[in-house]
């Protein structure tokens, strides 16, 4: 839909479109600032928006959503939000219908659009928000017999994949040049497996690739100091690249297994996604057909498979509004392949796109901002491409401290002491009582925390997998599956047989196993 900046058309009159600011008045929404007012409103073409931390860029994308319903560039259904997680999803989907629902009962519908036709479509249709990965099942299942792709084709979950990948190296009848453990090969089996599709490179590719290296850093002239067998670090580039084609033989019956089985795992779901875009344009005339505007949520952390994919679908043929949304700094996901270089690379992807920033941050203080931005000072003389950040007008002072203590005890103590004081602080402030964060590197700290801030009596939940586990009875359970699995795992049965429920003594425990040994036969030391 081609529309002239400012205004439409209704019924032959010109009706000027309603700002960014009208729409979020109409909605009891705050006003937006003129960098979100930018993104908002920006053309029906692709935009590329680099958003600093808590730059309200959720708020901001759901208001451009909105901005394009109430005037008429798109209807609700043909709005396509993607993003990583389930929760994001939901949380961005949640954000979106809410004010869909306040633009349907709002009056402004009334002047843009006195037929109705527009408030109708509010109320009877919604927008498309899933993950990028949900997104790739999608289109597999709608379109994979392209490929061809047997239709009913099972997801596998992580645990799954380990699972199937671990049956076919622990009867591998063959040798393949290495000591690990059957565990550590099935690791690096779907490690490898996963990199070739997130990167979509063929296995003869990578074994010519790993023959060329090894060749070279073997055959390189050696310097006057180097004597005669590789450097150390040398040898383990190579001895990986060498592992890498010993375990092609794995690879393709780990394929071929999951082919039997008909199940694929979320990187072959990508690959085939990928294929699919780029190779069939039929499938990408009818994605076009079918949406009318695009949002790309962490777009820097999105791989080499969902480039491809997305650019083929959405950033040829007719420029359409494809907002991505993004910060180089803010990258974690380049362990399993993803790049944040993708982000500036959407311009070129995505041509015309324009950049835009979200560079105010409304959650932090300016003395918080401050120390970020020194942090990411020399990040930003490498080529980051993102600016300083900013406070929001009427930010609160902020309290930055660094400590540095002679032990652990006492740098937890001190951690511990400072969130029950300012706990207390704030406990009748508010009908709601007060919460508060611990940021942690390494998931082993979590438990040591947990533990000194319940000392204080504090209500605390350790949130992430690797806290989780280190809970008592979280362990007691997963002790209790292990020991279902393989009655020999000794120290999960030796945790029940201690624990609350039966109490045995170590000294029991130690008697009960000498009487064992007696009984087996053992010889006595």
């Amino acid at each position: 839909m081609v529309v002239p900046s400012g205004v439409e058309r209704v019924a032959g009159e010109p009706v000027a479109l309603a700002s960014p600011f009208e729409v979020a008045e109409a909605l009891g929404l705050p006003k937006p600032t003129p960098e979100q007012a930018a993104v908002v409103a920006a053309p029906t073409a692709p935009a590329l928006v680099v958003a600093g931390a808590g730059a309200g860029k959720t708020e901001t994308m759901a208001a451009r959503v909105v901005y394009l319903v109430a005037n008429g560039f798109v209807t609700p259904d043909r709005v396509l939000g993607l993003t990583f997680t389930r929760k994001a999803a939901r949380q961005l989907s949640d954000r979106v219908r809410l004010r869909l629902r306040r633009l349907g009962g709002s009056s402004l519908l009334d002047r843009l659009d006195p037929s109705g036709e527009r408030r109708a479509a509010v109320l009877t249709t919604e927008p498309v928000i899933l993950t990028y990965h949900a997104y790739a099942g999608r289109l597999v299942g709608e379109h994979g017999l392209r490929l061809p792709v047997e239709p009913g084709v099972r997801l596998l979950t992580e645990t799954a994949a380990w699972q199937l990948a671990h049956r076919v190296v622990s009867t591998w009848a063959e040798d393949i040049d290495t000591d690990k453990v059957p565990a550590t090969v099935t690791g690096y089996l779907l490690a490898l497996a996963g990199e070739l599709g997130e990167h979509l490179v063929e296995p003869t590719s990578l074994r010519k690739h790993a023959e060329w290296l090894c060749t070279t850093v073997e055959n390189a002239p050696r310097t006057a100091r180097q004597r005669d067998g590789l450097p150390e670090s040398l040898k383990a580039v190579v001895n990986a690249q060498r592992l890498r084609v010993n375990l092609l033989p794995l690879l393709e019956a780990y394929q071929a297994r999951k082919r039997r089985e008909a199940a694929m795992d979320f990187a072959d779901q990508m690959s085939l996604a990928a294929r699919l875009a780029s190779e069939h344009p039929e499938v990408v005339r009818g994605e076009r057909e079918r949406y009318g505007a695009v949002l790309l949520d962490e777009y820097q952390d999105t791989g080499h498979a969902q480039r491809v994919l997305l650019r083929s679908l959405f950033g040829r043929g007719e420029p359409m509004p494809v907002t991505s949304v993004g910060d180089p700094a803010q990258a974690i996901y380049g362990w399993r392949g993803a790049s944040a270089a993708n982000l500036p690379r959407f311009v070129h992807d995505f041509p015309p796109a324009k950049k835009y920033g979200l560079l105010t941050s409304f959650r932090n203080p300016p003395e918080v901002l401050a120390l970020a931005n020194a942090v990411s000072a020399p990040l930003r003389a490498m080529g980051l491409d993102v600016d300083e950040l900013r406070a929001r007008d009427g930010a609160g002072p902020g309290d930055v401290r660094v400590a540095l203590f002679e032990d652990i005890r006492r740098e937890l103590d001190w951690v511990a002491d400072t969130v029950a004081a300012q706990w207390e602080a704030h406990l009748d402030t508010s009908d709601e009582p007060p919460t508060a964060a611990v940021l942690v590197r390494r998931r082993s700290d979590m438990a040591n925390i947990a533990a000194a801030l319940r000392e204080r009596g504090l209500p605390v939940e350790v949130v992430g997998l690797g806290g989780l586990l280190d809970e008592p009875e979280v362990r007691d359970l997963t002790s209790a599956l292990r020991v279902l699995v393989d009655p020999l795992a000794g120290t999960a049965a030796a945790r029940l047989l201690t624990g609350s429920r039966w109490r045995v003594a170590a000294y029991d425990l130690a008697a009960l196993w000498t009487r064992a040994r007696d009984l087996a036969g053992a010889p006595t030391r």
